[in-house]
């Protein structure tokens, strides 16, 4: 028993040198991110959320007449789209390969039926701005690891053809918090050159409070996939 005590210090010593001594040129730099990716958005909980995606998989239009009719539409397909993001890191020399910063982050994504086309749609869209760490743990591999908490706000939008026949649209808006993390890799094309470029797999947990009538306030929960390819000045 002592023995394995023994071996387990001795190892947790060893592990903590390297990582204390790892020092990755890329992260004793101060960077700047753009970048521009693909997102995709699931959907987990939420009364009015998760009422909405049964109708789109039914594929029911979200307008029901007076009699209570909803339109057949056609399929959905899953929320696909476009993910923004603009970050900025500074190194933290006393722990060598991370880095501290903030990040905005807006995924864009929406699905529309094959039946109806442009008259039916429906659009998630959701931003996060959040507080992060970066953290490169070699010091001859790019690799990074990603950890970011901050507030993330919901914006969704159903498209629909109201009972006069006119285009309308029923929007909601949410606000809370997001937890993300990644895995990516710095590239390092030219040696002569401060930019940098990753590519990341970004993957978000978002939790906020949506005010839905005959509902109240309605807790919606929800994650997206985002895959990045960024510059770093």
């Amino acid at each position: 028993m002592k023995k394995s005590i023994s071996s387990l210090i001795i190892f947790v010593s060893v592990l903590v040198s390297f990582v204390a001594n790892a020092q990755n040129p890329i992260s004793q730099k101060i960077q700047t991110e753009f970048g521009l990716g693909l997102a995709t958005s699931f959907l987990h909980s939420g009364k009015e959320l998760i009422r909405s995606q049964e109708l789109r998989e039914q594929g029911l239009s979200y307008f029901q007449n007076s009699a209570g009719i909803r339109k057949n539409v056609g399929s959905y397909g899953t929320p696909i789209g476009w993910v923004l993001t603009t970050a900025y890191y500074r190194p933290i020399i006393k722990v060598k390969g991370l880095m501290l910063g903030t990040a905005l982050r807006a995924s864009l994504t929406g699905t529309q039926p094959s039946s109806d086309g442009y008259e039916e749609g429906y659009f998630f869209n959701y931003i996060t701005i959040t507080g992060g760490a970066k953290y490169y743990p070699f010091t001859n591999n790019n690799l990074f690891l990603l950890g970011e908490f901050g507030m993330a706000s919901v914006l969704t939008k159903n498209r629909f053809i109201n009972s006069e026949g006119k285009q309308n649209y029923f929007h909601q808006f949410g606000i809370g918090t997001n937890l993300s993390a990644a895995i990516g890799y710095s590239l390092k094309p030219f040696k002569n050159s401060e930019r940098s470029f990753d590519i990341k797999a970004l993957y978000q947990l978002n939790k906020t409070r949506v005010e839905v009538d005959n509902i109240g306030n309605d807790l919606w929960r929800f994650s997206g996939l985002n895959l990045i390819a960024s510059i770093n000045f």
